[in-house]
């Protein structure tokens, strides 16, 4: 069933329109930091109560979907912005070419005028040499003149005539080119307004789809402010419990860590004490090889403790990988930094747990942290006192007091106590004190 996160997410994409191959990728890449992140929870949250857990990754999925959201929004409005400065720019630019453009048919109308203007002049002229046949001129003034200077007067007079009327011709051609330019120019600036127009119409409608994909987020924003709202109030009530079976998980701690103390300090008096017999026996043989001066000499018992100084030696006690490390991490809750204090490995339930290094069962019981929980003294291994615990597990078949093989099947993984999955919980205590699992791995 889709949430009302997931409707107003599908609203946004269908404001956006066609989706590209580009969108496309950014959409999978949001979704898979989306699964990491809310992996991440799960493994955080790995040893906590199923509603804490469940919380916990609603959260998470609220604050990511939220931050993307707002991330779309704020690119969204840059878009905006962006379409609103190149609509203002073409604007500038509209006005100032409708402007050159009344110039420029002002320039064509007064141009049309003085070419009109030249026009009479020249067919006034035109018309006067073919009523007076000017074409004859010539020939008129040598019949006609009186005497020599008189035909040059004459002569220079029609020369005068005829470079006149010519100047004349020549600036109505000149009016005429240049009327054509102007039109050219009012065309050439006409074609270009019509596109620039366009192109201010295109880049309105495409600011008008923009603002409502805008819109249409800030409401996809506003209602994922309400889910956040609604997972925190819902982590912040699975909170309070969290902190309380925290308080138990350490208050269990300190009990545990309290028991392996008095058992290490029990082994440790009984060794001083074995010590304490061994040299006893050792000086008593002594004072009888003294008194019986006769007796023959030989090396006197007592062996020494020798420490295992080989490898650790340990082994995996289920087959499987580690999906949370020991280690500080952040609450995704409380917000507040917490041990994890062993090593999960991610199993199916049912699967075998082997024994990691042979030893005795010391203690096994229920924890409402822990689950099914169960202990193995492995004594002294290389100078240091070292205890495993199992946790979560559906039950185990070896009880306390018994002795167990490296290897051999002890119980079987579960999903009991605070465990929001099947995984076996693995914690290492070293003298004592509580340490990284796989510092002995």
């Amino acid at each position: 069933m889709r949430t009302a996160v997931g409707l107003a997410a599908l609203a946004v994409i269908g404001n956006i329109g066609l989706v590209t191959t580009a969108s496309a990728d950014g959409l999978h890449d949001r979704h898979k930091a989306l699964q990491q992140a809310i992996s991440k929870t799960k493994q955080d949250m790995s040893e906590s109560s199923a509603t804490a857990a469940a919380a916990a990754v609603a959260l998470t999925k609220a604050e990511q979907q939220l931050k993307d959201a707002q991330a779309e929004l704020a690119k969204t409005q840059q878009e905006v912005a962006a379409a609103q400065k190149k609509d203002d720019a073409l604007a500038a630019k509209l006005k100032q070419q409708q402007e050159a453009l009344a110039k420029a048919k002002a320039a064509v109308v007064a141009g049309q005028k003085r070419l009109d203007k030249q026009k009479a002049v020249v067919g006034a002229i035109v018309r006067d040499d073919v009523q007076k046949h000017a074409n004859l001129l010539p020939l008129a003034m040598l019949t006609t003149s009186t005497s020599m200077g008189d035909l040059a007067n004459r002569i220079q007079l029609s020369q005068t005539m005829l470079d006149t009327n010519q100047a004349k011709f020549e600036t109505y051609t000149a009016l005429q080119k240049q009327l054509e330019a102007e039109k050219a120019k009012q065309a050439a600036l006409e074609k270009q307004i019509a596109a620039d127009k366009a192109e201010a119409a295109k880049n309105l409608e495409h600011k008008k789809v923009l603002e409502q994909q805008a819109e249409a987020q800030k409401a996809t924003v506003a209602e994922l402010v309400k889910q956040r709202a609604a997972a925190q109030a819902a982590a912040d009530q699975a909170a309070a419990q969290d902190k309380a079976r925290f308080a138990e998980l350490q208050k269990e701690d300190a009990a545990v860590q309290k028991r392996i103390a008095a058992r290490i300090a029990a082994q440790k008096a009984a060794a001083r004490r074995a010590a304490a017999r061994r040299a006893a026996a050792e000086a008593a043989a002594r004072a009888r090889h003294h008194s019986h001066s006769h007796s023959h000499s030989g090396g006197g018992g007592g062996g020494s403790s020798s420490s295992y100084s080989a490898h650790h030696g340990f082994i995996y006690p289920v087959d499987g990988p580690i999906t949370s490390p020991y280690g500080m991490r952040l609450h995704p809750i409380l917000h507040v930094w917490k041990l994890h204090d062993g090593t999960d490995f991610g199993v199916g339930c049912g699967t075998p747990i082997r024994a990691p290094y042979p030893g005795r069962v010391t203690e096994e019981y229920y924890n409402a942290g822990y689950g099914n929980r169960l202990f193995i003294d492995h004594g002294r291994v290389d100078g240091h006192y070292i205890t495993t615990a199992m946790n979560h597990a559906i039950r185990y078949i070896v009880s306390p007091g018994q002795h167990v093989s490296q290897g051999q099947v002890v119980g079987y993984v579960g999903e009991t106590g605070y465990a929001t999955g099947c995984h076996l919980h693995l914690m290492v205590w070293e003298d004592g004190n509580m340490i990284n699992p796989m510092r002995w791995y």
